[in-house]
């Protein structure tokens, strides 16, 4: 599994280890952690960031008209 040390920045490779908990607000909850090589501190398993729903995708611009008051030929 991958796993990402927030508190240095480091990407690495471990098995890791099950952690469980009681919420309050979400009743059992679990993730996996692992200790960083670097640091030694319990890292969270690595996940990508979501892209946004008013993110433009493939990095393509609105289309004309669709933002800042339309074409200017």
């Amino acid at each position: 599994m991958l796993f990402l040390c927030k508190a240095c920045n480091v990407k690495f490779e471990a098995e890791g280890e099950k952690q469980e908990w009681l919420d309050a607000t979400f009743g059992p909850c679990s993730k996996i952690v692992a200790a960083c090589p670097s640091c030694g501190v319990a890292a969270d398993e690595y996940r990508a960031p979501k892209q946004s729903a008013n993110a433009p995708s493939h990095g393509h611009a609105p289309a004309c008209g669709a933002c800042c008051g339309g074409c200017h030929h």
